[in-house]
């Protein structure tokens, strides 16, 4: 490594002729230890310096570091040393930089006992131990290589680039002021801050103007700021290139027809774009942005009018105190800056020649403090500040320069010093992270002022945030390529920055974050859309309350039919052993009501809150409903059709000696048992059902654009499990039909064929008008309503067909609860396919007739004689219906009477005579049969049987048509007396 140097050093010695060269312009102050600088006090042009001087980067930075050495100086003095200057021209060229740079670690090599034999500088500025500048990134990277391979500690007053923050590449390498990431971030910051949210960029080539654009873009990313335009510019470019350029950044106005640029450039590119921009445009149309390349300093003369109006960033600004005075006062003849001169003549057009020399006796009073000045300041105080410490610690105290302090003292052990720099001389300030300086901006604006321009400082950033001191936003319209869109819209890219407004559907949101995008709310989870559509949220859940008038009906209606419910089944209870209830069957009853009840019940459960229980309740109750009612009408009227079924067998095939009918076969208990057999069987389906698929209730959310409502109800209201709850119930309907047809013929008391076909029916047509209404709404509410209309007219339907007629004849006629109400047949109702075949009630108007009677008619007392048998009374009204009832009839006792239609009477007949086409209580003999007895006696035995398995209980005898001691003759037609006509 050292050889390398060392080669590298003879190399530099002879190409800058060091044994001959004589030295170029410089400021040289001389000191115990020197410090190299390098400030651009001139322009440059293809690697050579131009005549033209910067008076405020190059003079009032070289003199801002003459100012602050004699600063330091003055306190240096009482420790014994002072601290000297060797300043360079860099001419804003990385070449010549590199050549200073050079000699400055050459120098610095030279005052090592080390350093090479073969070339000794000419000059007495060996001992320089660091170097202050250059002035823009692009020249500080380079010459920061080279110092760090000399380990020559260097610090800038003004490269912000981010690159310089490595401290591993550039070890040696400090600086006064903080990295362009924060000033990127300050930029944004502005910009956020005034809605600008469309901005152009235009950028430098180098590493200032490359890093800086990637530090802004992201940031503004960050932020929504769209750039519509963004241009890498060379330093170097042409007059045509740049008005190129500038066309096509006054393309991209805003809304309000104006251009919003960032010029992230150096001074001088900076002011050639800005100047073409205002020859083709009005400079009214552009607000210019810019960093701390150029903002704070002032513009060339007679551009003050273009960047009116410019806003941007630069380190923090404040008044070098005393600095503005020095230079007022500055005498060109004691001066050691060999440019001052140069500087007067430009600024001031005076004469430096030895017979005119008018520059001499200017007075400078239009003075304008560059106000980033105190950034070489804060360089040549750490500097200053540093090797005060190290004469503290080497020299014990002692003054003057010890012999330990001049061996030792070394780039690494001034590096370390630097880095430990806090507040010096009384000033705030020390590098951050011993490298970068503190992140404190200044927001300045370019503005007018009583007839004159001044840079205004309108706020700060301290790193945390911006700080506005003084602005008036009514000022500044927002930036913005496109309108925002309405509430609901997202935006549809058209260019770059631009967009389209397009609505998004109801249930979908625009999120700030994505307003290019619509994002949809999952309806499935319970979310939708805000009102104004910019956030999902969670969609109210609700279920039906008795507050609702439409469930107010609903409980009023079952709450009546529950009452009636009840009160007939006590009229039933109270009254059960009466004829009518006994003809209607009371256990089956019972178990018909129960079914009502459930109906006028399951209208509660289904509006009430919806839960595991209530859901399982309402699906066992709706089921049973149905059953529980349609089973006990179908168990009674299949047990009434299969007695009489066997009642006419008993009349036309009774045989000798032979048992026909059994009465534990059709009883009302048996009815009871096929009913609860068959709601049993159902409420284990149901619960298997439930066990296998529990009815649990869920949210079904209806989400349109005025209202959004999560409903809470069981789940089988939401598909058709109902339907399938309902199949058994409908198959029972049906038989209940069947059966209700083929027993329409019984007796009038156990005939409730018509009324069991309307209860039938109706339910029917409940079924018809309400499944459609069920099954193809999804309003919950038209479901529930149809549900529950549905139970509470199938019980009342059941109420009023089967019941209601019955509870007015208990209750209110209670004279017609007779066994002869009870088992009369009206015409109407004549059953042919029971106990032979009698056409009509009036065929025979004179014939020979029995009929029966009920026992308690007592008044008339029967003997064996037919001639004496007890007459009924046929002057009750509807008594010709009951005496031409055919069959054997359900009451207590039987007895054999003449008809009184009979005028002559048919006197002793005996028991042998033959009887031809008469009838023998109801029934028709056959000609040519003989009557017998014994066959007789046996039938009338098991009709005994038949009345007591349907509730009656016959006496416990029949009479015979003949006593015992009577003559066993037969007799036939013949032997009947004629009738009188």
């Amino acid at each position: 490594m050292e050889k390398k140097i060392v080669y590298l050093i003879t190399f530099a010695c002879f190409a800058r002729r060091c044994f001959a060269l004589k030295s170029v312009k410089e400021v040289y102050i001389p000191g115990d230890f020197v410090l190299g600088a390098l400030f651009p006090i001139h322009d440059s042009k293809d690697g050579i310096c131009t005549p033209q001087v910067n008076g405020q980067d190059g003079i009032q930075i070289l003199e801002a570091t003459i100012f602050a050495l004699t600063e330091v100086n003055d306190h240096l003095r009482e420790k014994g040393f002072s601290l000297g200057l060797l300043a360079r021209d860099s001419c804003f060229d990385t070449g010549i930089s590199l050549q200073h740079a050079l000699e400055f670690a050459q120098k610095r090599y030279n005052s090592q006992s080390n350093r090479p034999q073969n070339c000794t500088s000419l000059s007495e500025t060996n001992n320089v131990v660091g170097v202050i500048g250059p002035l823009r990134s692009m020249e500080t990277v380079d010459v920061a290589n080279l110092l760090t391979l000399f380990k020559v500690p260097q610090i800038s007053y003004f490269a912000t680039t981010p690159e310089l923050s490595d401290n591993v590449k550039y070890k040696y390498f400090k600086r006064t002021v903080p990295s362009d990431t924060y000033q990127a971030k300050a930029l944004v910051s502005i910009m956020r801050s005034l809605d600008w949210q469309y901005v152009s960029i235009l950028y430098e080539d180098s590493n200032y103007g490359i890093d800086g654009y990637t530090e802004i873009k992201t940031a503004a990313e960050d932020a929504g700021i769209c750039f519509g335009f963004d241009k890498k510019v060379r330093e170097s470019a042409k007059e045509d290139e740049l008005e190129r350029i500038a066309d096509n950044l006054m393309k991209k106005r805003n809304t309000d027809g104006k251009v919003v640029a960032i010029l992230f450039t150096q001074y001088a590119l900076a002011h050639r774009i800005m100047e073409i921009v205002d020859k083709s445009y009005s400079s009214n149309d552009v607000v210019w942005i810019g960093g701390d390349a150029w903002i704070g300093k002032e513009p060339p003369i007679g551009r003050q009018k273009t960047i009116e109006g410019a806003i941007g960033i630069s380190p923090e600004t404040g008044r070098y105190p005393g600095f503005a005075e020095y230079f007022k006062e500055i005498n060109i003849s004691r001066n050691p800056n060999p440019w001052f001169g140069e500087y007067l003549r430009q600024h001031y057009n005076c004469s430096l020649t030895d017979k005119n020399n008018s520059c001499s006796g200017i007075q400078i009073k239009d003075f304008r403090e560059l106000l980033t000045v105190y950034n070489v300041r804060n360089a040549v105080y750490a500097f200053g500040s540093a090797l005060e410490a190290i004469h503290a610690l080497l020299c014990r105290g002692n003054k003057d320069v010890c012999m330990n302090m001049k061996t030792s003292l070394s780039g690494a052990l001034l590096h370390q010093y630097l880095s430990n720099v806090s507040n010096p001389f009384n000033t705030t300030f020390h590098f951050v992270n011993g490298r970068d300086g503190l992140i404190r901006y200044s927001v300045l604006q370019y503005q007018r002022q009583q007839n004159d321009y001044k840079w205004i400082e309108m706020g700060n950033y301290l790193g945390q945030g911006l700080i506005w001191k003084t602005i008036n936003r009514s000022e500044y319209t927002a930036s913005v390529c496109s309108l925002p869109c309405k509430n609901g819209q997202f935006r549809s890219r058209s260019e770059v920055c631009c967009w389209e407004c397009k609505d998004c559907d109801y249930t979908e949101i625009v999120n700030t974050s994505d307003p290019f995008n619509c994002q949809t709310c999952d309806i499935n989870s319970g979310w939708t859309s805000s009102p104004s559509q910019n956030v999902c949220v969670a969609i109210p859940v609700d279920y039906f309350h008795y507050d609702n008038p439409f469930i107010i009906v609903i409980s009023v209606l079952s709450t009546l039919g529950i009452i009636i419910c009840f009160v007939v089944s006590v009229v039933f209870i109270v009254k059960r052993t009466t004829p009518i209830v006994k003809a209607t069957g009371f256990e089956t009853s019972i178990v018909l009501l129960i079914g009502i009840l459930f109906s006028y019940i399951s209208p509660f459960i289904l509006v009430t809150e919806p839960s595991l229980a209530s859901c399982g309740f309402f699906r066992v109750f709706l089921g049973l409903s149905y059953t529980m009612a349609y089973s006990s009408i179908f168990s009674k009227l299949m047990v009434y059709n299969r007695a009489f079924d066997i009642q006419s067998s008993m009349r036309n095939k009774p045989i000798q000696g032979q048992r026909v009918f059994n009465r534990n076969i059709c009883t009302m208990k048996t009815a009871l048992v096929i009913s609860l057999t068959l709601s049993a069987v159902h409420l284990l389906a149901l619960v298997f059902w439930s066990i296998r698929d529990p009815p649990s209730p869920e949210v079904n959310f209806s989400v349109t654009r005025e209202e959004a409502l999560g409903n809470l109800s069981c789940a089988d209201l939401n598909n058709f499990s109902y339907f399938v709850n309902l199949s058994f119930s409908f198959l029972l309907m049906i038989a209940c039909l069947v059966f209700a047809i083929k027993t329409r013929k019984l007796p009038d008391g156990m005939n409730d064929s018509h009324e069991i076909m309307y209860c039938s029916f109706t339910s029917f047509l409940l079924w018809i008008a309400f499944i459609p209404l069920y099954a193809f709404s999804e309003n919950k509410l038209v479901k529930v309503m149809s549900l529950s209309i549905s139970l509470i007219i199938h019980g009342t339907a059941c109420l009023l067909c089967l019941f209601i007629t019955k509870i007015y004849i208990v209750i209110f006629r209670p004279e017609k609860n007779n066994k002869e109400r009870v088992m009369r047949t009206t015409p109407s109702r004549s059953r042919d396919s029971y106990s032979g075949s009698f056409q009509g009630s009036r065929a025979f108007e004179n014939r020979q007739s029995f009929g029966v009677t009920l026992e308690e008619k007592t008044s008339t007392k029967c003997t064996g004689n037919l001639s004496s048998a007890c007459v009924a009374d046929d002057t009750e009204e509807g008594g010709e219906g009951y005496f031409e009832t055919r069959g054997p009839l359900p009451f207590e006792n039987l007895n054999v009477i003449d008809r009184p239609g009979n005028k002559e009477g048919l006197g002793n007949i005996k028991s042998d005579e033959r009887l031809t086409n008469h009838k023998v209580n109801g029934d028709i003999l056959k000609n040519d049969k003989i009557y017998d007895k014994d066959k007789y006696t046996q039938v009338h035995s098991n009709q005994g049987n038949f009345l007591r398995s349907i509730g009656f209980k016959p006496s416990n005898s029949i009479k015979h048509i003949t006593s015992s001691e009577s003559q066993e003759t037969p007799v036939s037609i013949e032997n009947k007396p004629e009738e009188k006509k």
